[in-house]
């Protein structure tokens, strides 16, 4: 097993963050808020319940949770767990978030893509509860016969490391090329890490394209057949052409090449030819695929649409606690995936093999907020030696070159053996 630990890095990150009263002054919604020894819930275990995977009955998590770890001899109800929420602003959470992605590319050693920090950004609609007030601040989508309130996702996500660098929850019409300058406006205040973007084909334009060009920050974007003039008029396989916005002229290369399927891929990017070669364009956008597998374990196996709550701030809470808990399952996949592949190298194996992330997301259920708890370093190694050994033995296979068609209408059951719930 390798000495360092990414996971308990974050841990120790986290619960110096949850010890810090600067920290709690900070996120409170009041300035009178937690000034006084609370009797039932206070700052701290409401924040660590949050982060708990709360995914069951509310009553029956609150009462599992306080029965397991030894936090109040009083009942906690729901009502009073929602009256304390908040008490915390969702900007709480953010911060965890922002701690540990700090920590992480400032004190660690990360993956790179030919020297890049290989990021995609996307976005994706959220199922929130249909109440009048998420209504009235997210919006709703609707279809001839009825219409249900819906929020708006977005996230830059390295796609070599598994962390989702930031986020955001905005209201279901926001654009995803508006959630995306701020994303990025974000990344530029505090350091990009020489970081290549891929898009998907809902982004380019004159203006996104003028607008990454002025940071001269690099990108590849997927575009549609009818998408601006100069892309469609690049006919050759590989051509320079220049983009006019506002009189400005922005030079930028169009790749194109036939997919398995027959269809024909078109890329815009202001990568030169010495930078990548066409024949390398077809392997780094496939890579963008890995945030649609993020957002899947998010959606299913994290369960960010599985709220706690039918306010506002019961939304952003459980949408960025979230986003934590991804970035933690990631990093302790890392982890062992990493031990993994060092005990490979010791045998002769048919496949490769990787964690299973879902057993991975069962197993930290309850773990995770011991080892936060926990203040001694040595058992928290040897609490965190057990996990990892438990989910090493859970490994699986990988197969490379699996494809399977996609499958449209009625699913057989709304409950597949391959796709069982973890929380």
């Amino acid at each position: 097993m390798k000495t360092k630990s990414t996971f308990l890095g974050a841990i120790e990150i986290t619960r110096k963050l949850l010890n810090d009263v600067m920290f709690m002054l900070e996120s409170r919604t009041k300035e009178t808020y937690f000034t006084r020894k609370e009797k039932k819930l206070n700052f701290k275990n409401t924040i660590l319940f949050s982060l708990n995977f709360v995914k069951k009955s509310l009553q029956i998590e609150l009462d599992d949770f306080f029965d397991k770890f030894n936090l109040s001899e009083i009942s906690i109800s729901k009502q009073g767990y929602s009256a304390a929420r908040k008490k915390i602003s969702p900007l709480a959470f953010v911060k965890l978030t922002k701690a540990i992605v700090n920590w992480y590319y400032e004190e660690n050693s990360f993956k790179t893509y030919r020297g890049f920090r290989l990021c995609a950004i996307d976005g994706s609609v959220l199922q929130i509860p249909d109440t009048e007030e998420l209504r009235n601040y997210f919006g709703y989508g609707k279809n001839h016969k009825t219409s249900y309130a819906r929020a708006s996702a977005s996230c830059i996500y390295d796609l070599e490391n598994g962390i989702i660098i930031t986020s955001r929850i905005n209201p279901y019409k926001v654009a995803e090329r508006d959630s995306a300058k701020d994303m990025i406006e974000e990344l530029v205040q505090i350091g990009l890490k020489n970081d290549l973007f891929l898009f998907d084909r809902g982004y380019p334009s004159r203006d996104f394209i003028a607008y990454l060009d002025a940071l001269g920050i690099k990108y590849v974007m997927r575009c549609q057949k009818n998408t601006i003039k100069e892309i469609v008029e690049a006919k050759d396989a590989d051509q320079n052409i220049h983009i006019i916005h506002r009189k400005q002229v922005i030079t930028a290369r169009v790749v194109r090449f036939p997919l398995d399927s027959g269809t024909e891929e078109i890329l815009v990017t202001n990568l030169t030819e010495e930078e990548f070669d066409i024949s390398e364009f077809k392997s780094l956008y496939f890579k963008r695929w890995g945030i649609e597998t993020e957002y899947n374990d998010v959606k299913n196996k994290i369960e960010i649409e599985n709220f706690t709550g039918s306010s506002k701030i019961a939304i952003e809470q459980d949408f960025y606690a979230s986003i934590y808990l991804s970035n933690m399952v990631s990093l302790l996949r890392n982890d062992a995936n990493e031990t993994i592949n060092e005990e490979s190298k010791k045998k002769r194996r048919k496949h490769d093999y990787q964690v299973n992330t879902n057993i991975l997301i069962g197993k930290l259920k309850d773990r995770m907020v011991h080892l936060l708890l926990e203040d001694c370093p040595i058992k928290r190694e040897r609490m965190f030696t057990k996990i990892m050994k438990v989910i090493i033995r859970n490994k699986t296979p990988i197969r490379f070159g699996r494809s399977y068609p996609r499958r449209n209408g009625l699913s057989s059951t709304k409950y597949p053996l391959n796709q069982k719930r973890c929380l």
